[in-house]
């Protein structure tokens, strides 16, 4: 194979025999879409290009097929075949595949018969030997055009007659042949994170996470509908620093606009409380009665000054072990289940609400064994894949009995998400289907059975919003690059009963 001037050398094949070429540019992913296709006849030969998605979005891979057939006597011959593409077609790298006197070759084993140009794709057969069409060839592309109607491309061909007294063949010049493709936006969407406890004159950080929007694209942050200014995108995520110059409720948004390339997507409404100042707050916490493996305690905290909002985490030795909602009376709780005895440090921190700032406490407690007869478990609850608001989400939790009996229920916070039964090896499944966005603690609550102490494990949850597709994907859209210049697919048939060769693809 050649990429621009290097060639290898191929064995020539019978052009008696040969029945047939095929070059298939085909590659991964290629989208479930009606295939198009476009035809023209000339110099003897029949051209007939395909692309195997009709509508591909912005970064699809598609599958483009390039056929040549005799339109009329048989005594035609092809000399080469070429396939043109546009510049917006990235190649997908050895994906180049062909068939040539039943014969299938691909980049790795043609040798010289093939050529890989920046906007062209040649078979041109060793020796200037030439081929009993039909030649079919295949090869991917991954589509990197603007929205819109576009020319996929076209092929060209060089034919001779297979006799003495011959018509005029030569060269054919399909280039713009086609056919038409309908490039489509791709969807995105962002995601706004709320600020934590904004206050007037003190800045906070405004951050978004991205889905399908490129690196460097701005994100536009608007407060009660007035831009305040525009983070760049970096790894799927935007930030921008924001000072709010007012006290009050403000209606903070992120949008991203429409480009030739992306859908224009924005984030849902973030209600903000700016507070004039923040007093500091103070939690105690408090352990009911005297822990014990195996068993659910009361873990409750209390923030002062009282008041409902924000949320509280209790973690055991570091180790989350649940969240709650703080209350009107600055409560919060959860159940906790001890796994090992001895000291240990139970913490609560609180996040904070508008007017109050976050603080954090903790306390010591002493953790009983387990009754002689009973045996400790542990719950493992797997993690959660990042997933949008409205898609079901299957929790699974193991219990280490690994074996069945007894309960999982799982939490979204405080609030009970369901209860499945533990089966064989010790599993529960429960299918969630968070309705709302936001960064969530799941926990799953092993209920004991028999002998088996009760246990409980957490994971983190991140609900994003869904995808947003654009409403119209093509208009405004600049048609993608032009078809790019012709090179030329060439193969030859040798001798009678000679096994088929494929050419050389030119510089």
């Amino acid at each position: 194979m050649r990429y621009g001037s290097m060639r290898r050398t191929l064995a020539a094949a019978s052009a008696a025999t040969m029945a047939g070429a095929a070059l298939v540019v085909a590659g991964s992913g290629v989208a479930a879409a009606a295939p198009v296709t476009a035809t023209a006849s000339d110099k003897g030969m029949t051209g007939i290009r395909t692309v195997s998605n009709s509508t591909p979005v912005y970064g699809e891979t598609v599958t483009v097929t390039t056929e040549l057939r005799r339109s009329g006597s048989n005594a035609w011959l092809a000399y080469w075949v070429k396939d043109h593409h546009p510049d917006c077609f990235e190649y997908v790298e050895n994906s180049l595949e062909w068939t040539v006197g039943g014969k299938t070759y691909n980049e790795g084993n043609a040798g010289d018969d093939v050529t890989v140009g920046a906007d062209f794709l040649e078979i041109n057969p060793w020796a200037a030997n030439s081929w009993i069409p039909p030649v079919v060839a295949t090869a991917d592309y991954v589509v990197n055009c603007d929205a819109g109607a576009i020319s996929s491309g076209g092929m060209s061909w060089d034919s001779t007659w297979f006799s003495l007294i011959p018509p005029a063949g030569g060269e054919v010049n399909k280039s713009a042949l086609g056919p038409t493709i309908n490039v489509q936006r791709k969807g995105t969407s962002v995601f706004l994170h709320a600020p934590t406890s904004p206050q007037a004159g003190q800045t906070v950080t405004l951050s978004v996470d991205t889905t399908n929007i490129p690196d460097g694209s701005q994100i536009t942050f608007t407060v009660d509908g007035q831009p305040v200014g525009t983070g760049t995108v970096s790894g799927n995520s935007a930030t921008l620093p924001w000072t709010p110059t007012t006290a009050g409720t403000k209606t903070v948004r992120a949008s991203f606009a429409q480009t030739a390339t992306h859908g224009g997507s924005q984030s849902g409404e973030r209600i903000v409380t700016v507070s004039p100042t923040n007093v500091n707050s103070n939690v105690t916490v408090d352990v009911a009665g005297t822990p014990k493996v195996g068993q659910s305690s009361q873990v409750t905290a209390t923030v002062t000054p009282e008041g409902a909002g924000g949320t509280v985490v209790f973690k055991d030795n570091g180790t989350v072990i649940g969240d709650a909602i703080v209350d009107a009376s600055g409560n919060a709780s959860i159940g906790w289940i001890p796994t090992v005895a001895g000291q240990r440090t139970i913490d609560a921190e609180f996040s904070g609400r508008p007017g109050v700032n976050p603080s954090s406490n903790g306390v010591p407690v002493t953790v009983a064994e387990a009754d002689p007869n009973q045996v400790a478990t542990t719950t493992v609850l797997d993690p959660i894949a990042t997933s949008p608001a409205g898609e079901p989400i299957t929790l699974t939790a193991t219990v280490s009995t690994n074996a069945p009996g007894g309960t999982v229920t799982f939490y979204d916070g405080s609030t009970v998400i369901g209860t499945a039964p533990v089966g064989a090896g010790g599993v529960a499944t429960f299918e969630w289907t968070p309705t709302t966005d936001g960064v969530r603690t799941v926990r799953a609550e092993f209920s004991g059975e028999g002998v088996n102490l009760a246990s409980a494990g957490t994971a983190q949850a991140i609900i994003t919003p869904a995808v947003e597709d654009p409403e119209d994907p093509t208009d405004p859209g600049t048609p993608g690059g032009n078809s790019g210049s012709a090179g030329s697919l060439t193969g030859s048939l040798g001798g009678e009963n000679a096994s088929g060769s494929l050419g050389s693809l030119g510089s």
